[in-house]
């Protein structure tokens, strides 16, 4: 299964329409997705991008289009690397689960036991019109940091805990909130120790930096750096070759710009040329810092589909991940549920004699890319693109499209 699309697109992509393998009726909805695609990069919306669908292991649809670099003009292709942002998440939920098999940690261990700065954390809470801090009621456990249920945010949120992420130096930077804090994810956990939550322990859902603490878990159950921890226990078992936190000489001629809009177009806002994005950071994110292309991340989500194995070898116990696809939430979000790292959503398949409802397990990035998996039906979707901030519309319009073609 190795980059099985890559050989196969190239040589027959132009010769036979891969899609039209389904039921006509497969075949006009794939039509309709790709006429949908192709017109949101001609009318200006979408730079370019990729989109891919794998059922059963076969390719169902593929289609790249558009620029990598709308002002020179560079075409998108299927090897082209883009920052993934927060679909860095998962990857880092499976690999620290990984050593959750090997009796490194248990879900409700305290965050202290590992990083005793945690042992005593705080709590921004309102008090009439103004704010104050009180101590935690409950230390936070890995539990909580893997379904983001902390009380860490970006820097946002209400009250508004904005100047003590400013003091501690834990802000993403210009341009567009792009580039990530200037230090470690060492000091970063210290730092975090120091921010008042937003809410106490499993209280609420705060997307934010926890899956950055997971991070820094993973770097100390591993005794290794989290890039080399998860170039041993990820990329190189799942043949991810162009996936890290930084990209080498040699390949960052495929490296897209990112785009963003500015009064009505589309403009690049990270060249590729210059982006801080080739030469890496210091700060290794868990939640958002690696850079890949849609064939490496196929291989993930193939591993997801196929319950924990990729191509004979076994990365994660099929039992281990259906935990981390089991609602940890259990109603503290109302009806959004969240696993250990993915998002939890029932979804329609097909449409008439053939309807019927699966779940499915995702998440997106903050430069518009998207996956979805369906183990149920050995099905995975993908569609990268480069654009911040996040927009997800079309990803979630032209998936939903393909769902209601399949049989």
């Amino acid at each position: 299964m190795q980059r099985f699309w890559f050989l196969r697109f190239f040589c027959i992509l132009f010769t036979f329409c891969l899609y039209a393998r389904g039921t006509s009726k497969a075949a006009g909805v794939f039509s309709e997705v790709r006429q949908a695609f192709r017109e949101a990069i001609e009318s200006g919306k979408v730079a370019g991008g990729v989109h891919l669908v794998v059922r059963q292991g076969e390719t169902q649809y593929f289609e790249v289009g558009g620029y990598s670099d709308i002002e020179r003009k560079i075409p998108f292709k299927a090897d082209t690397i883009v920052r993934i942002y927060s679909m860095t998440k998962p990857i880092t939920s499976v690999a620290a689960m990984i050593l959750f098999e090997q009796g490194k940690f248990q879900l409700d261990d305290p965050v202290s036991r590992f990083i005793p700065a945690f042992k005593e954390t705080i709590v921004l809470e309102r008090d009439g019109d103004s704010t104050k801090i009180v101590p935690a009621r409950r230390e936070i456990t890995v539990r909580d940091v893997f379904r983001h249920t902390t009380g860490y945010s970006y820097g946002d949120g209400k009250p508004s805990p904005v100047e003590y992420y400013r003091k501690e130096g834990m802000r993403y930077r210009p341009p567009a909130a792009m580039m990530p804090p200037k230090m470690s994810i060492e000091a970063a956990a210290e730092a975090l120790a120091r921010i008042p939550a937003l809410h106490h322990p499993g209280e609420r859902w705060t997307y934010g930096f926890s899956t950055d603490l997971l991070g820094r878990l993973i770097e100390v159950w591993s005794e290794l750096p989290l890039d080399q921890y998860l170039q041993q226990a990820i990329f190189e078992p799942l043949a991810m070759r162009d996936t890290g936190f930084s990209v080498p000489v040699a390949k960052r001629g495929r490296l897209a710009s990112c785009h963003a809009f500015r009064d009505g177009r589309l403009v690049i806002v990270d060249p590729a040329a210059t982006s801080p994005f080739a030469e890496g950071f210091e700060f290794l994110s868990g939640g958002g810092g690696l850079v890949s292309e849609i064939g490496d991340y196929a291989n993930f989500c193939q591993m997801l589909v196929d319950g924990g194995t990729f191509e004979g070898r076994r990365l994660l116990k099929e039992k281990t991940l259906a935990l981390m696809f089991t609602d940890q939430l259990k109603g503290i979000a109302g009806d959004f549920r969240f696993g250990l790292g993915f998002a939890i959503s029932d979804v329609e398949i097909g449409s008439g004699d053939r309807k019927r409802t699966a779940e499915q397990y995702s998440w997106g990035g903050y430069a518009s890319t998207d996956f979805r998996v369906i183990p149920s039906e050995k099905l995975f979707q993908i569609m990268i693109r480069q654009r911040v901030p996040s927009s997800h519309a079309l990803a979630s319009r032209l998936f939903q499209d393909v769902y209601r073609g399949l049989e």
